[in-house]
């Protein structure tokens, strides 16, 4: 059977099976196209379907618990950790940072609201938390200190006040405000101390 014997078989064909077939070849390179639009995206971002909902890298063999939000009405916060473990008999909150380069108070003060949270919700407070951070995944450990709660209640009631209406303040960083778009408009922007001879 040569080709004009094949062009002849698919002429005979019924046109459903041939619709079919074309449904499923253009399906084929949708599907293709999507997959290789993630790869890409991944790629330039850092972020995985895996690393964004949990930090599995640094938690193998811990089991986990539901992923739930948590909201006290009293304290009038919320937040929703990335990952909640049972680790020694107590809940742990884990946070996972896939972009970070460095321990930040930020990541810090997330994770003691956290641990804050679960104290309340859970009736058991965390001893500790965990920041997952960066590609390698590196765990730290935070301790939920008293220092700690200390400093985020300091946070906290500043955050507060400027949500009340106080002026928010500045606290400029040189290395910070050099590299800022917007530092030539800013009346809070700190300049790089002069070298001394």
């Amino acid at each position: 059977m040569g080709l004009r014997g094949l062009i002849n078989s698919i002429a005979e064909l019924d046109h459903q099976v041939i619709l079919l077939v074309v449904m499923i070849i253009i399906a084929i390179i949708v599907i293709d196209a999507l997959l290789s639009r993630v790869e890409h995206s991944s790629l330039t971002t850092g972020l995985t379907i895996k690393s964004v909902d949990s930090p599995d890298l640094a938690l193998e063999g811990i089991p986990r618990l539901a992923i739930k939000d948590y909201i006290s009405e009293t304290q009038e916060l919320s937040g929703r950790p990335d990952a909640v473990i049972k680790e020694n008999g107590f809940l742990i909150p884990v946070e996972h940072k896939p972009l970070a380069k460095k321990m930040r108070d930020r990541y810090i003060a997330q994770l003691l609201i956290y641990m804050r949270l679960i104290e309340e919700l859970e009736g058991t407070r965390p001893p500790y938390g965990y920041l997952v951070l960066g590609k390698s995944a590196r765990r730290v450990k935070i301790s939920n200190t008293p220092e700690r709660q200390r400093w985020i209640d300091q946070v906290l009631t500043e955050m507060r006040a400027v949500l009340d209406g106080e002026a928010a303040k500045a606290t400029p960083h040189p290395a910070k405000c050099a590299g800022c778009q917007v530092a030539e408009f800013c009346e809070f922007k700190a300049e790089r101390p002069k070298p001394t001879t």
